[in-house]
């Protein structure tokens, strides 16, 4: 697919240059912090991944090599492709830090024991490393959620005064390193990223501009941001950016007020505008009607729900909510179940139209 951002967008160089789904994991990364979706409830695992292709998901992708396709596991595929482009740099601390975006993509994969699988894979990639790369990622982590706690205090600083109180923690967590971690290409990604923020910020609040001016602020930062890139491949990724797009909160509050025929047909046009075809547009729409039905559902469940939390209790109340939820539910009441034995409640989340 060419890209729907810019004109000729160059190959990545970066890691896992072919596979889509880490893209959509460091897009997440890179924009921004509360953008993530509900990947724990099977449905919602379900919607989101079907875009992508199955196999890419149970962990087998095609890799070239000397010209020839074979299969591999996930994990051995992120060992060869580790070795292959951060191999001959790998123990300079700037290469190592790179790699929280890996160890971030298999956390993300598998958040039960995602770094213990991230480990093995290191330990195969790089051979008494392991440890070493362990404890940069860690302080990397470290420094992340300073930023994170301390954003509202470092942005209101100006520059001088912000590059000082970086380059302070920054030495305090990796001493003399720190200069050779923060070299050109790491502080041009933190940049671009940055942009990104910056960018999602102003049109969050942005309710004086068209959903047509919105989209083309957002689509002219991104090719600026990426094109030429390691990320370039960012840009080829229709279906992940639309998904950011959607996610921004004046784009919401234009599409919450239409009546759902117009909101039908003003996702499908700001779809045609991110460069999605005519096929996947219906596509997509097919699966917005889904979705649209599963709200419905929710909803109505929920309203009946709170009745009945109001009219009974105890062993009583269990046995009509369990009633309840079959009638709603079916097949699916037992996981609806267990999600509010934890606090969870699926019909509570925000509807984000154009995404879940």
């Amino acid at each position: 697919m060419k890209a729907p951002f810019a004109g000729k967008v160059k190959k990545p160089q970066a890691l896992i240059a072919g596979i889509l789904i880490l893209s959509a994991l460091l897009l997440t990364y890179f924009f921004i912090i509360d953008r993530s979706e509900d990947f724990g409830q099977e449905q919602e695992l379900t919607d989101s991944i079907s875009v992508y292709s199955t196999k890419d998901l149970t962990g087998k992708y095609p890799l070239k090599t000397d010209g020839k396709k074979e299969k591999m596991s996930l994990e051995d595929r992120l060992v060869a492709e580790l070795q292959q482009y951060y191999g001959k740099t790998i123990s300079e601390k700037s290469t190592q830090a790179l790699l929280l975006r890996i160890k971030n993509f298999i956390s993300g994969l598998y958040p039960k024991d995602g770094e213990s699988r991230f480990y093995a894979i290191l330990e195969k990639a790089f051979p008494g490393l392991a440890d070493e790369i362990m404890q940069t990622l860690q302080k990397m982590e470290q420094y992340n959620k300073w930023l994170d706690e301390n954003e509202s205090t470092i942005s209101g600083l100006n520059d001088l005064e912000r590059q000082g109180m970086l380059w302070e923690k920054r030495r305090v967590l990796f001493g003399d390193d720190a200069d050779i971690i923060w070299s050109e290409e790491v502080l041009a990604y933190e940049k671009r990223k940055q942009e990104m923020k910056d960018t999602l910020r102003m049109l969050d609040g942005s309710n004086d501009t068209t959903i047509d001016e919105k989209l083309a602020i957002f689509k002219s930062t991104v090719s600026q941001a990426y094109e030429g890139s390691p990320e370039a491949y960012i840009l080829e990724s229709t279906d992940m950016l639309s998904k950011v797009f959607f996610g921004i909160d004046s784009v919401q509050e234009e599409l919450s007020k239409l009546d759902p025929e117009q909101r039908k047909q003003e996702i499908a046009r700001i779809r045609k505008g991110m460069g999605f075809t005519s096929d996947q547009i219906s596509e997509l729409e097919t699966m917005d009607d889904y979705r649209n039905r599963r709200w419905e559902n929710g909803l109505n469940y929920m309203q009946e729900r709170e009745l009945i939390a109001n009219e009974f209790t105890g062993a009583e109340l269990d046995e009509q909510l369990r009633i309840l939820r079959e009638k709603y539910f079916k097949h699916e009441a037992k996981t609806i179940e267990l999600e509010e034995s934890d606090g969870f409640f699926r019909y509570e989340r925000q509807r984000i139209y154009g995404r879940n």
